[in-house]
C-alpha cells in the first residue's frame, strides 16, 4: 500500500467541489486503506509517525485510523504525543480516541504523564486540553 499516494488521493479527494462526491470517495478511499491496514510493517509504521508531525497529513492519519481497531501498539506513543502538541483543543480528540479504544483510560493517562515534560507539551498546555478528552472518548 503506497500511503503518499492515498494521501494524494485523499487531498484530492477533499478538494472536490461537489461535497456529497467528496464524501463518498473519501469514505471509499478510507475504507480501502483500511481493509488492507498493515499493522506491523516498518515502512508504514514510519510513515505514519512521520505523517502524525505533518500539518496536513496527520487529518488523513487520524481519519483513516478511526476505521482501524485496534491501533497497531508502534503507533501509540506517536498519537498520544501528537495529541498534546495539537494547538487546538477541539482538535486533540482525534488523536486520543483511538489510543482510549484501543488500550484504555488508565494505560493513556500514564502515557499522556510520560510525555508531561516534553518541552512542547508544556508550551502548548497539552496536558489540561487532552486530559479533557481522556474520560468522555471512553464513554
Amino acid at each position: 500500500m503506497n500511503l503518499e499516494a492515498l494521501y494524494k488521493e485523499y487531498e484530492q479527494a477533499k478538494a472536490l467541489k461537489d461535497k456529497n462526491e467528496s464524501h463518498h470517495s473519501i469514505r471509499k478511499l478510507l475504507g480501502k486503506a483500511s481493509s488492507n491496514f498493515p499493522k506491523d510493517n516498518p515502512y508504514t509504521l514510519a510513515w505514519f509517525t512521520a505523517a502524525l508531525t505533518h500539518q496536513d497529513k496527520k487529518w488523513f492519519v487520524v481519519k483513516l485510523l478511526e476505521k482501524v481497531n485496534p491501533v497497531p501498539k508502534a503507533l501509540f506513543d506517536d498519537l498520544v504525543l501528537a495529541a498534546l502538541t495539537e494547538y487546538d483543543p477541539s482538535f486533540n480528540k482525534w488523536f486520543i480516541e483511538p489510543c482510549v479504544k484501543s488500550f484504555g483510560v488508565e494505560k493513556v493517562k500514564l502515557k499522556i504523564m510520560t510525555f508531561a515534560t516534553h518541552p512542547q507539551v508544556i508550551e502548548n498546555e497539552g496536558m489540561n486540553k487532552v486530559m479533557y478528552w481522556v474520560p468522555r472518548v471512553a464513554l
